[in-house]
C-alpha cells in the first residue's frame, strides 16, 4: 500500500504548526484527565522525538500532524475517537504505548483501549496518522482489507507500517509494509 503524500517545505512555520497540533491541550478535556490518571509517565510523541531523516519525512507527507495524536472517526461515523501514542515522559523508561480514546454510548465518558504497548530500550516508537475508509492490501499481498471507518496507519518511518482498524468491536492490524 502506497499512502498519498502532500509535499510541504521544510521550515520553521512548519514546526510551529506542527508543534502546536501536538499539544494535548487540543484533546478533549476528558482524555486529557484519563492520559494524566492511568498513563502518567507518559506523554503523546512530538515531532521534536524524531530523529534527522524521519523527522524530514515526516515533514514533507504530514506538515500539519502530530506524530503522536490522529484525531478520525475510528470506531463510529457519528463520533471521533483520539489515537495517541505515547512515549516515556523521562529517560527512565523506554518503548511506547498507542491507546484509542472513545466515548461510550450515550455518555460523556471516555473509554480508553490500548492497541499496542512495547516497552524496553529495544522498542523504538513509531508515528501514527489517519487513514480514509478505502481497501489496504497486506505487503505480501495475500491480505487485505475494506476499511468501512477511518483507519490508524502506525509507521516505522522507512521500516514497515500496519494498518488498525475497527471491526466487529475491537481493533484488528493489517501489516502493509515489512
Amino acid at each position: 500500500m502506497v499512502l498519498a503524500a502532500v509535499s510541504a517545505p521544510f521550515a520553521s512555520a512548519s514546526i510551529a504548526q506542527t508543534a502546536a497540533s501536538c499539544d494535548p491541550a487540543r484533546l478533549p478535556a476528558r482524555v486529557n484527565e484519563l492520559l494524566n490518571s492511568k498513563f502518567s509517565g507518559w506523554r503523546p510523541e512530538r515531532v521534536a522525538d524524531l530523529e534527522g531523516d524521519d523527522r524530514k519525512f515526516w515533514f514533507e507527507s504530514h506538515s500539519k500532524e502530530c506524530p503522536g495524536i490522529a484525531v478520525g472517526h475510528f470506531e463510529s461515523k457519528d463520533a471521533l475517537s483520539y489515537a495517541v501514542l505515547l512515549v516515556p515522559a523521562s529517560e527512565k523508561v523506554s518503548g511506547y504505548q498507542l491507546i484509542v480514546f472513545s466515548k461510550a454510548p450515550n455518555t460523556e465518558t471516555y473509554i480508553s483501549r490500548v492497541i499496542e504497548r512495547r516497552e524496553g530500550k529495544d522498542y523504538f516508537a513509531p508515528v501514527i496518522s489517519i487513514v480514509p475508509p478505502g481497501k489496504y492490501t497486506g505487503f505480501d499481498d495475500s491480505k487485505s482489507a475494506v476499511l468501512k471507518l477511518d483507519g490508524i496507519n502506525v509507521e516505522w518511518i522507512e521500516k514497515s507500517s500496519f494498518v488498525c482498524y475497527w471491526r466487529e468491536g475491537h481493533y484488528l492490524k493489517l501489516w502493509t509494509s515489512d
